[in-house]
């Protein structure tokens, strides 16, 4: 903050105000008694104790007048303020015994080094059920090459990775095909999680555009049973069927609604089924092109394993991909990626003229509000925010100001009685105080699931990715992108503002209009190609996926309607 920013008198640090306490004491007690002060340790300690109570007050102040008129003119425009970055990891569900949903409102707790707790919440819903991965492979360069994370349930034995076998399928791009047993709920709404290696980008890439296909009972591919990949909460994909068929909506959790969590640092590694319909639960024994080769990767003794029906599916790769037995470290069920949100609700107690409360957790300042959830007043009527004009002049009123302080007016009843108390329910996240938790650290369910008691979790990754909301100056230069552009991107300027504004790391940004074949002809597509330095990132390679995935549907929502923008990352050297 410059000083022409400061409420803050130029003569009025702490040690001023200090000394301008003692010299009025001392003028004071001689008005009144004609005698002299003398030096008093207890009272110049008082002094110093206040004057520093003084300095805090400038220091909020010019805090939050300016912050908190920033976010008001941004709220007057409508537009979304820029929130904090909960962090990341993946988690696998085990010891089931039914078929259960799993919804954001299923909080998980992971500990850090430190002992410290810190929560997660399943980033969109999943069914967790008894499933078992009973063979992964992948077809390539003419052999069929196992991926770790199959086994065998009946005897617990794994099916070893890197087990391969001559197999001749002409033509044929790499494939890889997988075989699971469940309940009789098919694959429905489950979670498969990919663990990519060092270089398994372009594998991942790969995945990302590839179809997948439901084998059906003669293990042959058909038009109804392939899947698309689109994307999903947390950055996941989920599948949906290339032939809609009759499926109910997905549930969606009360903090989904509230909260888009559009990427993460692993969620393009996690795939979502949709619903299976009844008539495409397809299962079977070994499909035709892989028999006689699939028992001799199975481990002695178990060569007959894969004769019972399974739900076999199968992933074509474009072709000229290489690598992918290598890049696939293993395959995981029951898997859905997990951030640090957490709701958290407590009552507000206020007089007639409402009330203004910072809000704090535990005492923490690292921690950061991303959603107000609801605010509900005592007989249940629902507050409102303070920028609805629409709502009754009796209705209970909240405004955040951001930085954890909000301002309540309270609802007045039909009695004329005001209420003198509110029930606030807010998301919260701890931003990058949630990341550096370690592989099976985020290890305990808060509440046991109703039908899996006994089920437990634990991570498969790292956390990663949290981050505190933007500095104050990075907001003033997105409110300036604001005041320009009104939130619509129409020449190449505005490409460049808006995406400096949306990431302050971004260094350069290069604009250029190109033509591309489509399924309805020749179109006008707009390459956006950012330039980005590793060395202003801490975690590059989770920074520049999120970065990509969010920019891209940053400036997709703000371009004019049928005009396609294609988004990529360009790393450079040390060096503004």
């Amino acid at each position: 903050m410059t000083s022409g920013q400061s409420l803050r008198p130029a003569d009025r640090s702490a040690a001023d105000i200090a000394r301008s306490l003692r010299e009025e004491f001392t003028r004071s007690l001689y008005e009144s008694t004609g005698a002299q002060a003398q030096p008093d340790p207890v009272l110049g300690a008082l002094f110093h104790a206040l004057a520093v109570q003084v300095d805090r007050v400038y220091q909020e102040a010019d805090h939050v007048f300016f912050d908190a008129a920033l976010n008001d003119l941004i709220r007057g425009l409508g537009l979304p303020p820029r929130l904090a970055r909960p962090a990341q990891t993946v988690v696998q569900f085990t010891q089931l015994e039914q078929r259960e949903l799993v919804s954001s409102e299923n909080e998980l707790i992971g500990y850090r080094p430190n002992a410290d707790q810190i929560i997660f919440a399943p980033d969109a819903p999943i069914e967790i059920a008894p499933t078992d991965l009973v063979f992964a492979g992948v077809y390539e360069g003419g052999r069929l090459t196992t991926i770790a994370g199959a086994r065998i349930p009946e005897a617990n034995a794994p099916i070893l990775p890197g087990t391969s076998a001559p197999l001749a399928l002409p033509g044929a791009a790499p494939t890889i095909f997988l075989a699971f047993r469940s309940d009789s709920a098919h694959l429905s709404r489950l979670g498969i999680y990919f663990e990519l290696g060092q270089g398994g980008a372009d594998v991942g890439q790969a995945l990302g555009r590839s179809p997948w296909q439901l084998l059906d009972g003669a293990g042959r591919v058909t038009e109804p049973g392939v899947l698309r990949p689109t994307p999903s909460r947390g950055g996941m994909r989920r599948l949906a069927w290339f032939r809609a068929g009759p499926q109910g909506a997905e549930p969606e959790s009360e903090s989904g609604r509230a909260l888009d969590i559009m990427s993460g640092p692993y969620g393009s590694r996690v795939w979502l089924f949709p619903q299976v319909p009844v008539d495409r639960r397809w299962v079977g024994g070994v499909p035709p092109a892989l028999r006689g080769v699939v028992n001799r990767l199975l481990p002695p003794g178990h060569d007959q394993a894969l004769e019972p029906s399974a739900a076999w599916v199968q992933i074509p790769l474009p072709a000229g991909t290489r690598g992918v037995a290598n890049a696939i470290s293993r395959i995981a069920v029951n898997c859905v990626t997990a951030s640090n949100v957490e709701v958290w609700n407590e009552r507000i107690d206020f007089n007639r003229m409402g009330s203004v409360v910072s809000h704090a957790p535990y005492g923490s300042t690292q921690r950061h509000v991303m959603a107000v959830l609801s605010v509900t007043g005592e007989i249940g009527t629902a507050y409102v925010d303070a920028g609805d004009l629409e709502a009754p002049p009796t209705s209970g009123r909240y405004r955040y100001r951001g930085a954890g302080r909000f301002e309540f007016a309270p609802a007045r009843q039909e009695s004329g009685r005001f209420d003198t108390y509110a029930m606030l329910r807010l998301l919260y996240c701890d931003g990058d105080n949630g990341n550096g938790i370690d592989v099976g650290e985020v290890k305990q369910i808060r509440v046991d699931l109703p039908r899996n008691p006994i089920a437990r979790v634990t991570s498969l990754t790292p956390t990663k990715g949290g981050a505190a909301p933007p500095a104050y100056v990075e907001a003033r230069l997105r409110f300036a992108e604001l005041l320009r552009t009104r939130e619509r991107i129409v020449t190449a300027g505005d490409i460049d503002a808006a995406a400096r504004a949306f990431e302050p790391l971004i260094r350069s940004v290069d604009v250029e209009a190109a033509s591309e074949i489509t399924d309805l002809g020749l179109g006008l597509v707009t390459r956006v190609a950012v330039n980005v330095s590793p060395d202003d990132f801490a975690d590059p390679e989770a920074d520049f996926e999120r970065l990509q995935v969010e920019l891209q549907r940053y400036l997709e929502e703000r371009t004019m309607i049928g005009h396609r923008l294609l988004v990529s990352l360009r790393t450079v050297g040390k060096g503004r």
